[in-house]
């Protein structure tokens, strides 16, 4: 995160700039006490690939999350408006950014829009580690990203909306992201 924080101009990378920036400060410590949630999901093999999803295409919620998968193909995300099958790289974790970076970021960063196909021939697994603020906190766009130029494009928003978002309808895409957009581009 401070890698990001960093490339997004809002972090200096001294130790002393760091004390003065409360703001990152405050980010990094409600990261360091945010929520880990641990996903392990098994694909088994299908016989007919074309009439089912492993999973519909989605983002996910959080800051960042980091995927372990086996060598079996399955993982798409998608880039410009076609699928593209991540090739799975032995003991390596694949990084995906979330909903909750794309509202801190102003939209500087996007989530990545996602979906498991399943395998005709061979099971799949995958655990996922996703990784956010506390249950408890506000997500926002990072006052340091906003200006007259690059006005607050997500409204704030929790886990509580989140749910209250998610227990009304079915998730798919980026719809909960798409719902706390103030300006559409």
């Amino acid at each position: 995160m401070e890698a990001i924080l960093q490339s997004l101009g809002i972090m200096e990378s001294n130790q002393e700039e760091k004390d003065k920036n409360n703001e990152n400060n405050n980010i990094m410590k409600e990261l360091d006490n945010g929520s880990q949630m641990l996903v392990s999901n098994f694909y088994p093999q299908c016989p007919e690939p074309n009439l089912t999803l492993g999973m519909h295409p989605h983002s996910d919620y959080g800051f960042l999350t980091l995927l372990l998968q086996d060598e079996v193909e399955g993982l798409q995300i998608q880039f410009k408006d076609k699928w593209v099958t991540v090739q799975p790289i032995p003991n390596a974790f694949v990084v995906n950014v979330g909903d909750h970076l794309e509202i801190y970021s102003n939209g500087k960063y996007k989530s990545v829009l996602h979906r498991v196909l399943v395998n005709e021939a061979r099971s799949r697994v995958s655990v996922a580690t996703l990784y956010s603020l506390p249950f408890n906190c506000t997500v926002k766009p990072s006052p340091k990203l906003i200006d007259e130029a690059n006005p607050k494009r997500y409204m704030d928003t929790d886990f509580g909306s989140f749910l209250a978002y998610v227990s009304t309808r079915e998730t798919k895409k980026k719809d909960f992201l798409e719902s706390r957009k103030l300006i559409h581009t």
